[in-house]
């Protein structure tokens, strides 16, 4: 970790560049899953984050270019080569009776999951889930409260589901969608701390024949002691909006058409262990699993076009990590990573079913400031 760039008592910025070279081979024993090879390198991003101090007013934008494979994607955004505003909000921070608590309003980030959104946060490469069901960024209003061992979030948005084609609009006549939030976490002097939250969706929109409501409920516990930091998350959702498909676009892996449909579930969580061996090194290995129920699903090409219907979907992936991170100096950090992926799914209506696995490597450059 590094801190900002002070410019002057109001004024300090800080960001990051975060270039990588990635390798996969995929064996597959279905077409739509191509069997084969692929390299690449490339910037996955580039953040600069303008940090405002007007005690008791604090306010923060971030600014992003997202590459074409761009982690961002596991965030909820669609925008691979754009420069992008990723946050943009105030807060206000209360005195006296009240210290602790704070009112944000704008762009913001979701409290949710146990892995962070940017590279700078992260304990390896890739995310634990190439299909998350937790959210990503929204515009809204936040209400926080934090001590030295509880914290209390809840917050409403305007909509998660920007990438289905239409902005969230609060409720109101015609199509239109909302969304809130609620989290809470607990830290024992011990080093174990737990997290509980979720989200609740509600959309309408009749042009899209989205009309329905998503739930996703998060927890995760830590421990840390020495060297050692441990953790363990789960989640669980439903939709009726069609949030939980199974994109090609999206996974590390899965190919071939889209699935989607108007009723699903899914589950997933992680199990991960650091152990930093000195200042500059550490090693992580984490095991991740994604399950997803779709309940009569339709197949889709790259244009959305209907292709069959696949009836009831049940897929699975699981996905081991080993990573090793070595800090150069404060600033440059070089991450390494191999993952093994094992993935299958069930397709009813005449369709084949899918079962591949594959290997997964990258060596990560991340320049932060």
């Amino acid at each position: 970790a590094t801190a900002e760039i002070v410019i002057n008592d109001f004024l300090s910025f800080e960001g990051f560049i975060d270039m990588s070279y990635q390798h996969a081979d995929i064996d597959s024993d279905d077409v739509s899953v191509a069997s084969g090879s692929d390299n690449s390198f490339q910037v996955d991003q580039v953040e600069i984050d303008w940090l405002f101090d007007f005690d008791p007013v604090t306010a923060q934008i971030d600014l992003a270019y997202l590459g074409s494979d761009a982690a961002g994607n596991a965030t909820g955004f669609d925008n691979e080569g754009d420069v992008i505003v990723e946050q943009a909000f105030a807060t206000y921070h209360f005195e006296g009776d009240y210290e602790g608590s704070a009112i944000t309003a704008g762009r913001f980030a979701s409290m949710l999951g146990f892995e962070a959104f940017e590279p700078t946060g992260l304990y390896q490469f890739s995310f634990a889930y190439d299909y998350s069901i937790l959210p990503g960024y929204s515009e809204g209003v936040k209400y926080t409260y934090e001590s030295d061992n509880v914290f209390f979030g809840a917050s409403v948005l305007s909509s998660y589901a920007d990438d289905q084609g239409y902005a969230g609009r609060l409720g109101g006549s015609g199509d239109s969608n909302w969304a809130t939030e609620i989290a809470g976490a607990y830290a024992m002097d011990n080093g174990l701390s737990f997290f509980l939250g979720g989200f609740y969706q509600d959309d309408d929109n009749t042009d899209s024949n989205i009309d329905g409501e998503t739930w996703v409920l998060n927890a995760y516990a830590t421990f840390e002691t020495g060297a050692w930091l441990f953790a363990a998350e789960v989640n669980y959702g439903d939709s009726e909006s069609g949030a939980f498909g199974l994109d090609a676009e999206d996974g590390t892996l899965y190919g071939g058409s889209s699935v989607n449909s108007d009723d699903a579930t899914a589950l997933s969580g992680l199990l991960m262990a650091n152990y930093a061996y000195s200042d500059q090194g550490s090693v992580t290995g984490r095991l991740s699993y994604e399950e997803r129920s779709i309940d009569g699903a339709g197949a889709f090409d790259s244009n959305g076009a209907l292709l069959t219907s696949a009836g009831d979907v049940d897929a699975e992936q699981y996905k081991a990590t080993l990573a090793h991170g070595w800090a150069f100096t404060d600033n440059l950090l070089l991450v390494t990573e191999i993952s093994y992926i094992d993935g299958e799914s069930d397709l009813d209506g005449g369709l084949e079913d899918e079962d591949f696995d594959g290997v997964f490597g990258a060596v990560e450059l991340l320049f932060a400031f």
